[in-house]
């Protein structure tokens, strides 16, 4: 009996990478796997049809599914993360540019930590550079983009990895990453969600048909990062970075000695030497960065999987914590502190403005 044709649907390439690595995927296990992949015009078209039964699965952006998500559609599966860190594009890296550059970046979060990187970068928005006659993440913005700093219009921009890839004639770009084995350098907390490609089917489509092109750490970090996003105020997403990853216990171990980490060497093995728990660790990682990029809350747990639950709690209480801290008033205090200097004891005004519209 002939194995059932899956048919998948997708939009064209929108910057968000989601076409692209199901069609390299599917490619890739064609000879294996019974499936073809339909193009439709828009993510609507193609819940719709999927509704209708003329599709199985639909691949799209989790911007997607938080738009279309309805109870008789389900998440079936993850394809394997793409890299969630964006990217500059200019001629050096971002410390060695020349001093004001002009760089076109629209993203809340990342303006914020260019800004904590260098505070004379010159941050460009999308209407100063005419950007909004364009779809957002489309190969017609970033050519504009390449055209603009070509004609030394602008020294870089930033976009997502995604998005570079559209690129006709690929040019220097530079990680705007968590850098974790290069301490010394800025690092860069993606966005939350960035990266993860979900395969949408209708309620009750047996997960084990498309079982062997998911991947489940990425599965599971998208159900964390989903998680924490939903217990960050609404006002503060936009300038709050998180990322959830699942390592070997031997790179972070490679990676603490290097940057001399006595906490996380001393959180992964006992004092006979041995290592605690031996085998894969969830990394979490949370910031969100004050509107001149001078001030970070932020907060990271590294734990076993099976206690995940346990370690999000603790993220998210000690990173409100700080959050809390840093952006309340300094009242005065009569009570002298020993070996505090007399300043300490003085009403201030908070360390921390999340907002440009909180007074100064």
């Amino acid at each position: 009996m002939e194995e059932e044709r899956l048919v998948f649907l997708s939009t064209s390439s929108h910057g968000d990478g989601v076409r692209h690595q199901i069609e390299k995927v599917l490619e890739q296990r064609s000879k294996s796997f019974n499936a073809i992949l339909r193009q439709v015009p828009s993510i609507g078209d193609a819940v719709k049809l999927l509704t209708d039964g003329v599709g199985d699965v639909v691949a799209m952006s989790p911007e997607n599914w938080l738009e279309h998500q309805a109870d008789h559609l389900k998440i079936i599966g993850l394809l394997t993360r793409r890299e969630p860190t964006w990217v500059l594009v200019s001629d050096d890296k971002p410390e060695y540019l020349i001093k004001n550059a002009n760089i076109v970046c629209h993203h809340p979060l990342i303006k914020r930590q260019m800004l904590r990187l260098r505070q004379d970068f010159n941050l460009l928005d999308k209407e100063h550079v005419g950007l909004n006659e364009f779809d957002a993440d489309s190969r017609e913005e970033i050519e504009f983009l390449e055209n603009l700093r070509g004609e030394g219009k602008i020294d870089g921009y930033v976009a997502k990895r995604s998005q570079y890839n559209l690129l006709t004639t690929k040019t220097r770009r530079h990680t705007l990453g968590l850098h974790k084995g290069s301490p010394e350098r800025s690092h860069f907390v993606p966005p939350p969600l960035n990266g993860f490609t979900l395969l949408v089917g209708r309620t009750g489509f047996p997960k084990n048909k498309i079982e062997h092109i998911i991947d489940s750490p990425a599965e599971f970090a998208y159900r964390i990062e989903s998680a924490l996003v939903s217990n960050v105020p609404d006002d503060l997403v936009d300038f709050t970075g998180i990322h959830v990853e699942q390592r070997s216990i031997g790179t972070i171990l490679r990676e603490a000695k290097g940057n001399n980490d006595d906490w996380t060497m001393t959180a992964v093995i006992d004092p006979e030497k041995k290592v605690r728990d031996k085998g894969v660790r969830i990394e979490m990682r949370i910031e969100t960065i004050s509107v001149d990029g001078k001030v970070t809350a932020s907060a990271e747990q590294i734990g076993p999987p099976d206690k995940h639950r346990v370690a999000m709690v603790n993220l998210l209480q000690e990173w409100s914590s700080m959050l809390t801290t840093l952006t309340s008033d300094h009242n005065a205090t009569k009570r002298r502190i020993r070996n505090m200097p007399d300043a300490f004891h003085d009403e201030r005004p908070a360390m921390m403005r999340i907002h440009s519209d909180e007074s100064e």
